[in-house]
């Protein structure tokens, strides 16, 4: 790994636990080891550091989503592992890295993040209309608005501000949420699916 990977794999982990806010550039050259002035020949600005960490990040879910591909048993058995990652990701995080980088940063965020929102929406689709051909979601639906409001459950889901991390656990409202919504798309075989999923999960 070179020394401008290195630092990209640092700092990424450096802005999910402590928000991108309050980080500088003094901060990431020194969880790196390193002088401003070599992070400086790598990184032009703290942005443009942000948006390396992001597609960095981009890339590190495409390759964890094909991994859970090859093992989940079915497609809503990958769905709620997605989703029960993504909650995990929430939990560990001691501050809403996405939310702060909407509002301090939200040029970037429109060009990185809401890119990413739309590779995540094309890959549910598709999940969903594989869940279809095998026979676990109805099919009288349209793919896209469901793809969309399992989107904004995860944002909703995510927002501290409506679920404070303290007052509610992640789990119990990933299985609230997410876990009842698809139950009410699925249909006998996908019900059956769900229920096994949920009797080895507790």
């Amino acid at each position: 790994m070179d020394i401008r990977d290195r630092i990209i794999e640092v700092s990424t982990e450096l802005f999910l636990q402590n928000g991108c806010k309050s980080i500088t550039m003094d901060d990431v050259a020194k969880e790196n080891g390193i002088s401003k002035r070599t992070l400086y020949e790598h990184f032009s600005d703290k942005s443009q550091l942000l948006e390396e960490c992001i597609e960095f990040m981009k890339v590190q879910m495409k390759d964890y989503s094909m991994e859970l591909e090859k093992e989940s048993e079915n497609v809503l058995d990958l769905l709620f592992k997605i989703h029960s990652s993504q909650s995990d990701l929430i939990i560990n995080l001691k501050i809403n890295f996405f939310q702060e980088l909407r509002k301090y940063y939200y040029d970037l965020y429109k060009k990185t993040v809401e890119n990413v929102m739309v590779y995540h929406m094309e890959r549910i689709n598709e999940y969903i209309d594989k869940g279809q051909k095998e026979g676990y979601i109805i099919k009288n639906i349209d793919n896209k608005i469901v793809s969309k409001v399992v989107i904004e459950i995860s944002h909703l889901l995510e927002n501290s501000d409506v679920f404070p991390v303290k007052e509610y656990r992640r789990k119990e409202l990933f299985k609230e949420v997410v876990i009842y919504y698809f139950r009410g798309i699925a249909t006998d075989k996908g019900i059956k699916a769900i229920d096994e999923y949920l009797a080895n999960s507790n």
